[in-house]
């Protein structure tokens, strides 16, 4: 007995399975930055997704972020919670020291361009007076000229006997 229904097309049901998983494969099939990459110092490039925050022993260090490893009580002042505290050391990584972006107003300021003349003493290649004058009158209201141009015509009528 065939499947009649639209709904339980194959074709469709693995297009459907593709949409909803490809957000997760993304994430998952992204590349590495690699075994020790370089962290990058420079505050103009975004770190996405790789800030060089990992430390060790990062599963116990968010069982005790979340509060797994304590016993739900009160907070009492006799609560130590030094001596449940997680053994972790920040990861070091190499950072990539010289920056690879230009700084234009780090390296070149305006202050030392401001006293040197701009020697470019060259003809235009078009007037720049041009096009000052136009041939044509502009910004006229013509509401107003219409009105100071209105004549009243009286109708002539015949005198009525």
């Amino acid at each position: 007995m065939s499947f009649t229904r639209f709904h339980d097309d194959p074709c469709r049901i693995n297009k459907q399975l593709q949409e909803s998983t490809d957000p997760g494969r993304y994430m998952l099939n992204m590349p590495g930055n690699g075994d020790k990459p370089y962290y990058i110092e420079d505050p103009c490039i975004r770190i996405q997704g790789w800030g060089a925050n990992l430390r060790t022993n990062t599963i116990n260090l968010e069982s005790n972020l979340m509060g797994l490893n304590q016993p739900l009580s009160r907070d009492c002042l006799q609560n130590n919670y030094l001596k449940t505290a997680v053994d972790s050391s920040p990861i070091s990584y190499p950072s990539a020291q010289p920056s690879f972006v230009e700084q234009s107003r780090v390296t070149h300021p305006a202050w030392t361009y401001r006293d040197l003349e701009q020697t470019n003493w060259y003809y235009p290649q078009l007037n720049p007076q041009e096009n000052v004058c136009f041939p044509f009158q502009n910004n006229l209201s013509t509401r107003i000229l219409e009105k100071n141009n209105y004549v009243t015509k009286i109708p002539c009528l015949p005198f009525l006997k």
